[in-house]
């Protein structure tokens, strides 16, 4: 609910230009632009940095060219996909476009938090946010678990698939409620692990390549997949949550010992583990109010096809941290204001956010509407890489013409 305006702290009030919540991402990045847009700007973190995340961990080229990202954040080098696929696990490989990076998200998103820090923006490590201010009807400001009471003129909600800010703020009932629905039928879950392997191992069996998984005993609606890295594997399941009718981590146990999967793992050893809700199938709009933009997975920018959310992030986290510096030059924080975040972010991601459900419609979401299972079992292996080729062409073409 909304902390009104007699809200009453025994504490000095903090005031900023923008508050950013979450540093992930799009966090980050968010922060780093209002920053560099000269507003005085806030990050505040759940969790203590760096953090694990669990994340296959693939990031666009895109990504790390606009971000002068170092090597010693990339772990390794993709150029191309493999499948695997039923019923006799072949492996088919495909070029990707253009150069694609395995990262951890530990380094990965500290990295770019310092790089918002360096432009200015201060952070606050370890502190939930659990509630938000809102007077005149405008968000201004957020209340942290511990009662203390932060104000700006701009929040920027970049807290995860969760999102408290945009729950509080009502904007779950407009994405949600309002069409009929529930916030978990947009939710896929992923369970996943780190596996420790020699280098040269994983040199002789993956080359320059990570490999995908299909199979409904593998993943009802999703996909495995084991990423690469530097002397470690990242290996995980992902599916539509509602589709799953056993516990994810039986879905990862069956993937790991599945012979098409344990060809590639045999002889690495687990380290850690965890799993995560991911939002798929669209992007939520609106994504701002008076005193408030959405952005990452907070917003559901993820692909309905991939799972993949870095690229989306970084690119709704530029638009969001630029619009809200101009909003505090222009001393306007009307959601009218605002709304040219969604503009933007319409132009840079929204193309592609929307072909990747249209993709996702025509093929997957057409193959699990056939009645008879033996004829769905059978096109949804093909609908998975018909999906995944036709995004890659996609991909391809937008980057030539970029080019």
């Amino acid at each position: 609910m909304w902390v009104s305006e007699n809200y009453v702290v025994s504490r000095m009030v903090k005031k900023y230009d923008v508050i950013v919540v979450g540093a992930g991402p799009a966090g980050s990045t968010a922060a780093m632009k209002a920053a560099e847009g000269g507003g005085e700007t806030l990050i505040i973190e759940k969790c203590k940095l760096p953090r694990f995340k669990l994340c296959g961990g693939n990031v666009a080229n895109w990504v790390v060219l606009k971000l002068n990202i170092p090597e010693g954040v990339l772990d390794r080098k993709y150029t191309s996909i493999t499948f695997c696929t039923p019923p006799r696990y072949e492996k088919q490989n495909f070029p990707v476009p253009g150069v694609y990076w395995g990262v951890y998200r530990d380094r990965f998103d500290y990295h770019i938090t310092k790089m918002a820090t360096r432009a200015g923006a201060e952070l606050k490590e370890g502190v939930y946010v659990k509630d938000v201010i809102k007077e005149g009807g405008s968000v201004k400001g957020v209340i942290t678990s511990d009662g203390e009471e932060l104000r700006a003129d701009v929040v920027i909600a970049c807290d995860g698939v969760y999102s408290t800010i945009a729950k509080r703020c009502g904007l779950w009932d407009k994405w949600f409620k309002e069409r009929g629905e529930t916030w978990k039928d947009y939710q896929g879950f992923c369970m996943g692990v780190e596996m420790k392997m020699d280098n040269e191992i994983i040199e002789e069996r993956f080359g320059d390549s990570y490999v995908i998984f299909t199979g409904k005993d593998i993943s009802p609606l999703g996909y495995g997949w084991i990423f690469p890295k530097d002397g470690m594997l990242t290996v995980g399941v992902g599916s539509a949550a509602g589709m799953m009718d056993k516990k994810p981590a039986e879905y990862l146990d069956f993937f790991m010992k599945h012979p098409a999967a344990a060809q590639f793992l045999e002889g690495a050893k687990v380290v850690t583990g965890r799993g995560a809700f991911i939002p798929y199938k669209r992007a939520y709009t609106p994504s701002y109010l008076a005193g408030l933009l959405v952005a990452g997975d907070a917003a559901g920018m993820v692909s309905p096809i991939t799972g993949e959310g870095i690229f989306f992030s970084v690119r709704a986290g530029m638009d969001a941290g630029s619009t809200a510096a101009e909003a505090v030059q222009s001393g306007d924080f009307s959601a009218k204001f605002l709304s040219r975040y969604e503009e933007r972010w319409m132009r840079s991601i929204g193309q592609n956010l929307k072909f990747q459900s249209q993709v996702f419609e025509e093929t997957l979401g057409k193959i699990l509407k056939i009645e008879n299972e033996p004829i769905r079992r059978e096109q949804y292996e093909k609908g998975v890489i018909e999906a995944f080729l036709k995004y890659i062409a996609f991909v391809a073409e937008y980057s030539s013409k970029k080019s």
